[in-house]
């Protein structure tokens, strides 16, 4: 039995989501602007200063049957996957974030973002 997909937790998700199975090749140059733009809106809505959004960097590639969707800052990383900071600045200053019991840690050079649990 294949997992289920929980809508509404990830707004950035669903909307990606959403257009793969209208059949659009997301990682296709021609949707990056739309795309974006829709991140943006979304970002304005959750944001304390909307002018945060300007730190969006990301990059969709297509990975033979899966997508890979990859933020090229820390605070797009924590975005795309879900995670709101509430200090944007600090964010992108450092490359380490705890969250409740994770701690979050973006590579810079392969622009990937991991965590691991910390107990307490």
């Amino acid at each position: 039995m294949g997992r289920t997909y929980s809508w509404n937790k990830n707004p950035f998700r669903d909307y990606l989501l959403s257009m793969v199975l209208m059949g659009i090749d997301i990682s296709d140059k021609q949707f990056k602007e739309e795309i974006s733009t829709y991140f943006i809106y979304i970002l304005e809505n959750i944001l304390i200063n909307e002018n945060d959004a300007l730190y969006l960097d990301f990059e969709i590639i297509n990975v033979g049957n899966h997508f890979k969707l990859s933020g090229n800052n820390a605070v797009t990383a924590l975005w795309l996957s879900g995670i709101i900071p509430t200090n944007t600045e600090d964010a992108m200053k450092n490359n380490t974030f705890i969250v409740r019991n994770r701690k979050y840690i973006f590579n810079e050079q392969t622009k990937e973002l991991t965590y691991s649990i910390i107990h307490e």
